[in-house]
């Protein structure tokens, strides 16, 4: 189940990446496990409006193996986009494979971007359509420009075990180590507070 507490990583494509619960390399859980929750955590990241979201559930019911495929291209981006961004937390080159994924997927999104002044000042608009890769777009884009601008200095992982999640620390010294203090930061208080000696 995805909910606005999920959106902990500071940048979207990071929050993109922490729909899988639990580390990757054990048990962990997929929160992307139909169509229409990719589009409910879009709607939640602000990458579609609702009425969007809603039309494009409609196009996936019409479309059914569509939606299917997608849901398989976003979860494929997803661990793309993880091995780059942990390549880079670790000091070396990102798998080629997985670059040229996330390269794909941002020459789609990018390829509906359009610019649109509003109040006073140009922003970025996506086109008006019922193209099922549409939750990508926004995720693709944060994706670019985090790996182009940064602040990836500040790009962590979550120092819970079980965990996996990465975020950007914004701290000014630096000292952010859990995704969240109310999940895995309570959670390892608790654990230190029961290993105590009595």
């Amino acid at each position: 189940m995805i909910d606005a507490t999920d959106f902990v990583g500071g940048a979207l494509s990071l929050d993109f990446l922490n729909t899988v619960g639990g580390i990757r390399s054990g048990p962990h859980q997929d929160k992307l496990e139909t169509y229409r929750d990719l589009l409910d955590w879009a709607v939640l990241g602000r990458g579609l409006t609702k009425p969007e979201a809603d039309r494009l559930a409609a196009e996936a019911e019409h479309h059914p193996a569509r939606a299917a495929e997608q849901l398989a291209q976003a979860r494929a981006f997803r661990e793309a986009l993880h091995a780059v961004f942990d390549a880079h937390r670790h000091g070396h080159a990102a798998p080629r494979g997985a670059v040229e994924r996330v390269n794909g997927e941002i020459g789609r999104a990018l390829a509906h971007a359009r610019l649109a002044r509003e109040d006073g000042r140009y922003v970025w608009r996506w086109d008006a359509t019922d193209s099922l890769d549409a939750p990508l777009w926004a995720v693709a884009r944060d994706a670019g420009e985090l790996l182009t601008h940064g602040p990836l200095d500040r790009l962590t992982e979550c120092a819970s075990d079980t965990c996996g999640w990465f975020f950007l620390d914004t701290t000014k010294n630096r000292s952010r180590r859990w995704c969240d203090m109310k999940g895995c930061g309570n959670r390892d208080k608790v654990r230190r507070y029961r290993s105590k000696p009595a």
